[in-house]
């Protein structure tokens, strides 16, 4: 009876202690049909708790960038988002941090502080990594600190509006992320699932 009952208590201890749920999943950044970075995009599901962490490294000729995105949520709504991106270049780092206060958020980029009004997000682009956005017509750009539209094409097809005029096309095959089509100053890159 006592090995039962031990056995029964290391059992539950794993299950508490460690995440209910992890995902790990892998792209390739490409350029001209050349590989020039990756990302890998990690997510933790603890209960209630959520996180989300996408590292970023590209590089392209003479120009590297590296980003962090850390997201964390409770009963699904975001507390605190930090997105950092540092390329070497003056002037091109940058540093914005999304926390929830009350019955709204406090948003400071490079050092510079706005609130928006709202009491809960609920999704942000870091979930677009793991799972299809079906029915959400917006989501929050923890990089850039605000709303953005987010419009189905049909057919696994999301397309996301970024400021002055780009957009990024995400698209999923049976519910998961397998490629992205990005607007960048170099040209288009295309993100590759790999794992």
């Amino acid at each position: 009876m006592n090995t039962l009952r031990v056995l029964l208590y290391t059992v539950t201890l794993a299950v508490v202690c460690s995440p209910l749920w992890a995902q790990t999943n892998t792209f390739e950044v490409r350029i001209a049909n050349h590989p020039v970075g990756t990302i890998e995009a990690r997510q933790d599901v603890n209960g209630h708790a959520k996180s989300i962490v996408i590292k970023t490294h590209i590089q392209v000729m003479l120009s590297k960038v590296n980003s962090d995105i850390i997201n964390e949520y409770n009963n699904n709504i975001l507390t605190l988002a930090k997105s950092t991106r540092q390329s070497g270049k003056n002037g091109d780092d940058k540093l914005t941090t999304t926390r929830r206060e009350g019955s709204s958020y406090s948003i400071v980029v490079n050092g510079k502080r706005q609130v928006i009004n709202t009491n809960e997000i609920q999704h942000c682009v870091g979930d677009l990594y793991f799972s299809e956005p079906k029915h959400i017509n917006r989501t929050f750009s923890e990089t850039l600190g605000q709303f953005l539209p987010l419009k189905s094409l049909g057919g696994g097809q999301y397309e996301l509006q970024l400021p002055e005029g780009k957009k990024n096309i995400y698209k999923y095959d049976n519910g998961t992320l397998v490629q992205v089509e990005v607007d960048h100053v170099l040209g288009k890159a295309i993100i590759v699932k790999s794992s």
